[in-house]
Parts: structure tokens; sequence; C-alpha cells
């Protein structure tokens, strides 16, 4: 729904007067408003006697209905399709919003393109974990782009998150913790391009 200037309500409603009242004569000399919205209109100027400097529009949705369709999102299985064909509303582009401002960082990873659509830390942890913790048969299906990603957010977490953890224990039990990860993921890793130059042969 359009939102008028105070100028183009007022002339509406002068050029309303003018021609005694026809909704149909205004609108086509104008272009403007609706059949509807015009009476309206001269109605809160003659009780009023003028018009609303600023016309606010309502918002289209209630926090309580944004809040609605986002729990139904976290609780059937964080899907934006299938969120929005129950609830019948809104769109992805709102829907993927309200998600971010009402229940942060809990929006699905999805692989797109070859690519990590890139979310949260939380999910970065999450699709990493993943990753080490696949076999290494479903390993090899994973695309190169995603894999340079992957290695990417395991420095990423490994620099950010570790090495401050370790400073404020300052438990050397936490720094061999580290060194096995390291080498867990070297493992397979080298597990990987192994099974890579086999499947090539």
């Amino acid at each position: 729904m359009s939102v008028y200037s105070y100028e183009d309500r007022v002339r509406a409603v002068q050029l309303y007067i003018k021609y005694d009242r026809s909704i149909a004569d205004t609108i086509r000399e104008l272009g403007y408003p609706s059949r509807s919205v015009l009476p309206r209109w001269y109605k809160e100027c003659q009780a009023n006697g003028d018009l609303r400097r600023k016309c606010e529009r309502k918002p289209k949705y209630s926090i309580e209905e944004k809040k609605a369709v986002v729990d139904y999102y976290l609780e059937h299985g964080r899907s934006l399709r299938r969120t929005i064909r129950a609830m019948g509303y809104p769109s992805v582009a709102a829907l993927t919003k309200w998600i971010d401002e009402l229940a942060p960082g809990q929006r699905k990873v999805s692989m797109v393109s070859g690519s990590m659509v890139q979310l949260s830390g939380q999910h970065n942890k999450d699709a990493l974990i993943s990753s080490c913790a696949r076999d290494a048969a479903a390993d090899v299906e994973v695309n190169q782009g995603s894999r340079r990603i992957l290695c990417k957010w395991k420095k990423k977490l490994l620099d950010e998150e570790s090495w401050p953890t370790m400073q404020r224990t300052g438990g050397n039990d936490l720094s061999s913790e580290k060194e096995k990860l390291l080498a867990e993921i070297e493992s397979l890793k080298k597990l990987s391009d192994r099974i890579n130059r086999n499947t090539r042969r």
C-alpha cells in the first residue's frame, strides 16, 4: 500500500469536494487513491478540520506473529520453505530477518553452489564437527570449494577460540588437547587424500 504525503491527501480531498464528492472524477484526474481511501480522508478532514500531517503505516505483522513463525521454524526442522508453507507467511527474506532478530545464530546452514552459506560462529563450528566426524567415503564427496571454507573455519576456530581459552586457564592439558585435535584433523586429511587418489585410478 502506498503512503501519500500530506499535500497529496489534501489535494485529493479538495478535488473531491470540488467535484461534488465524485470519487470516480477525483481518481480519474489524480490517478490516486483507491475508492475506499478517499472517503476516509474526507471524513477525517470533516471531523478534525484537517488531515494528519504524517500518515503512519501499521506494521504488516505483529511481534506475536513473527515469534509464532520463528518458533515453528525452530521446532520443525529449521526449514524456511516448510515454515512458510505451513504458516502461510512471510517471504523467505522476511523470515530470514526475523530469525536473525528473534533467534540469533539459529538459522540452518545449507550448501549452495559448492559453497557454504556463512551465518554464525556456532554454525561454523557445527559444520566443522560434521565434516571431521563423517566417514572417509562421505568425506571425499565434499567439493573443493566447501573443503577450503571448512579449512578456513578450522583455522579461525582454533586461533580465536582455543588459544584464548588456554590463556585464561593456563593449563597444559588444553594445549595437549589442541595438539590432539590438530593431529586428528591431519590424519583425516591424509586418509581423505589417499582415498581420493584411489578413486581416480
